[in-house]
Order: C-alpha cells, then structure tokens, then sequence
C-alpha cells in the first residue's frame, strides 16, 4: 500500500497526524504541520478509503439500529420537554432582544435525557449567537415550520443548527447535499445481508421515526428533481417509499422530528459567481419553507469575539483581521475583487498567522493563495494596508 512521506523526517506513513504524535513526541501539532506544509497531504489513499468506509460502516448501523427500534416499540417518544428561558439556556446574558417585546423572558423547550443523545451534537463554547437569527431559527423549531438558512460560506448556518440542537439536547442527521445525490441516498435501497435482501431505510425516514432534527445542508447543491422527495414531508405528510417492503413504505413523522436546511443561494441562482455548482431550484419546493433568512456577516464587534475565541488571538490581532475581512468584503461589494472572505477563513488566518508570527502570512496561506492573480493583488493591495 502507498504511504506518504512526513516533510519534517522523510519517513513513509499512513497518517500524518499519527506519525506526530509516535515520532515527534507531539513536538508539532497536525495544525502546526499544515501551516507548514499546506500543500503535503495528511492521510494515504487507504487510510482515508479506511475512514470512509468505517464512518459509513458506523453511519449505516447506527441507523439501522434507530429505526429497528422505532418500529418494534411502534413509538419512540423522546420524552416530556421542559423549558428554560431563552437568554439563559443560551448564556445571552442582558441581551435586550433575546427577552420578548414586553421584556419577559421566552420560553423554550428542552429535550429530558434520551437514548438518541449520541446524535446530538457536541457544543462549541466560543459560538457567537447571531440574537436576531437565532430567535427566528428556534422559532421554526418551536412552532415545526420548515427552516431555510442561506449566505455566504463561512457565516455559520450550519453550526446554528447544530448548537440550537446541543442547547435544547435534540438529536440530529446532517445530511449533505451533491449534485451525485440520488433519491436513495434520502430514502433508502434494498441490500443483501447474510443472503437475504431488506431495505435499509435512510437517513430522512430514520430521523422521521425518530423525532431527529434533520439538516439539509448544502441543500441548492442538489438537482430540483431530486429535492423533490422532501416536498411532502415539508409539508408535514407521511412519508411514501414506493420502493420499500410494505412496513417500511409509509413513514409517519415523529412528534419531535424537525426539518431544516442551509444554502449558499435562496434558490434563484448564483448571483456572485463564488459558488459553482449550486442549481437554480424550483419555486415550488421552497415555497415550502415557512421560514427563510439570509444570513449575513456577523457584526465587527461579535467577529472580533469570535476570532479570539476560536483562533487564539490578541484582542489586536483579531480587529485587525477583522479590518483586513471589511475591506474585502467592500471590495467584493464595488466588483474590484471577484471573491470575499469568511470568518472561516480568518480563524484558520489566525490560527496560521499566530504560529508563522505574522497576520500577513496567515491570510496569505489560508485564503488569498487560493484567489487569480488579478484578485491577489487586489488582496495584497490590502493587506499591505492592514498589516504592513
């Protein structure tokens, strides 16, 4: 089997990241390693078909499993919620708009211990709640309306489903979206276990029987025809599997189960040229969706935040970044620069640039070598600006 080889040493492994920890003494982290080598793969070719395979190997009987149990008890209650203010549940503190219009708290539930929380995903303690969008998305939540987040890359659309679910304990499938996606990949196919063929349900009617929160992520990524399939679940009907055996073809949702998604578009198309590959949707579909909401960049102040928390930086560090990501954004904005950055893109510039001792570096390395020439100077342009 081809391994590759480690540039600090000249040894061949599988793993770069194991191979830090046995040969280095964990003297670099796989962070620092990327930063170095950013262009040096990680992983061989098998350890990353070994890691495919085993997350769908896990994947596959996990859901198994969920919907076995589901169908043998006939119900799967998830259990009596109880409710926690708003602002407290999700440490919002004085935050004027996380109380009501007449300054109450709002109320919201919150799913008891359950057998399902190895689905509900983990908490990201430096998360900077958007107020406004997070009251909007927990309300498609409280009131099951189907939800629709769409921005540019980077603003955290998905990450907001998923904390609402670790904050309120609910159990989730994030499915992502591709224009390979086939309705199978949704609903299920027939297999062939120990010689006998069964359906294997997927991951849409597991979440169904479940009471999962279910995040269709990327979801403009997907061709229309196949996106139909979730049209009458987004209107709260049974599900109908014509290819499934007889007692998995009608699948009723679960109390608890919620529907949402995430996009880079509102499904009219690509207006910027950033994002090839998404599909001009049908209008029929998202007319579905009882609540759709752009999601912006967050304010300077909470980027600022976020940057500390999640890159590691001095509080000047992160406003310059922060100063640096404005004035392309501007740039994008007046048509000089065909692309913009994101506050993903500047954790990693922060992450990179804190370690190479140079902010300038970090952008360099994490965003602007992936731009044209023409969109490079621009961005060098500015950047000598912000950081000299």
């Amino acid at each position: 089997m081809a391994k590759i080889t480690c540039q600090l040493c000249g040894e061949q492994t599988h793993s770069i990241q194991l191979h830090l920890k046995e040969h280095h003494n964990n003297e670099y982290t796989i962070d620092d390693y990327k930063a170095l080598y950013p262009d040096a793969p990680l992983l061989s070719t098998e350890a990353e078909e070994a890691i495919k395979e085993k997350r769908q190997r896990q994947q596959r009987v996990a859901m198994a499993g969920a919907a076995t149990a589901v169908q043998d008890s006939n119900v799967a209650s998830i259990g009596q919620a109880h409710t926690q203010p708003l602002h407290e549940l999700f440490n919002l503190g004085r935050y004027k708009s996380a109380k009501s219009s007449t300054g109450g708290p709002i109320p919201i539930n919150v799913l008891p211990k359950h057998e399902h929380e190895g689905f509900v995903p983990d908490q990201d303690p430096n998360y900077v709640w958007p107020v406004e969008i997070l009251k909007n998305a927990l309300m498609g939540i409280e009131l099951n309306i189907p939800t629709y987040l769409w921005g540019h890359a980077g603003t955290g659309k998905s990450t907001i489903w998923e904390q609402i679910c670790h904050y309120t304990n609910r159990p989730m499938f994030r499915v992502q979206h591709t224009a390979n996606m086939e309705e199978a990949d949704v609903l299920g196919r027939w297999t062939v276990k120990d010689g006998e063929t069964h359906f294997e349900l997927g991951p849409l009617p597991v979440a169904m029987l479940n009471g999962y929160v279910y995040l269709a992520d990327e979801y403009d990524f997907a061709f229309p025809n196949v996106l139909g399939v979730y049209q009458p679940v987004l209107e709260g009907k049974p599900l109908i599997i014509k290819e499934a055996d007889a007692k998995n073809r009608v699948i009723h949702p679960h109390p608890d189960f919620r529907f949402v998604a995430t996009g880079n578009t509102n499904g009219s198309g690509d207006e910027t040229g950033l994002y090839q590959g998404t599909n001009l949707q049908n209008a029929a579909n998202y007319s579905r969706f009882g609540i759709v909401e752009k999601v912006n960049y967050m304010q300077e102040s909470q980027e600022v935040r976020l940057l500390m928390g999640q890159a590691d930086v001095v509080k000047e560090d992160a406003q310059r970044l922060v100063n640096f990501a404005n004035e392309i954004r501007n740039a994008h904005d007046r048509q000089e620069i065909g692309s913009t950055i994101g506050p993903r893109e500047l954790i990693f510039a922060g992450m990179v640039g804190s370690r190479k001792n140079s902010l300038r570096e970090g952008v360099n390395l994490s965003w602007a070598n992936k731009l044209s020439a023409v969109d490079f100077e621009v961005a060098n342009g500015l950047a000598q600006r912000i950081f000299g």
